[in-house]
């Protein structure tokens, strides 16, 4: 009897043990994947405000700058 006793109390704690390591490791992906998903937007915008402003850049006033400034 104090040998089932005891048996079931070990399995009380892993059981408990396992649900909080599982809420732990639900809280830590969730706030990873949050993280992982705000640096990907970020990086995401820059490279997209970066791809506008090269569209928008005249290469041909700067080759004019160059020869002009830059005579060889």
């Amino acid at each position: 009897m104090r040998a089932e006793l005891i048996q079931e109390l070990q399995l009380l704690q892993n059981s408990r043990a396992n649900k909080f390591a599982d809420d732990l490791s639900d809280r830590l992906k969730s706030s990873v994947d949050l993280v992982t998903e705000k640096v990907n937007s970020s990086i995401s915008k820059r490279g997209n405000m970066l791809m506008l402003l090269e569209k928008k850049f005249d290469f041909s006033t700067i080759r004019k700058l160059k020869s002009k400034f830059f005579k060889l």
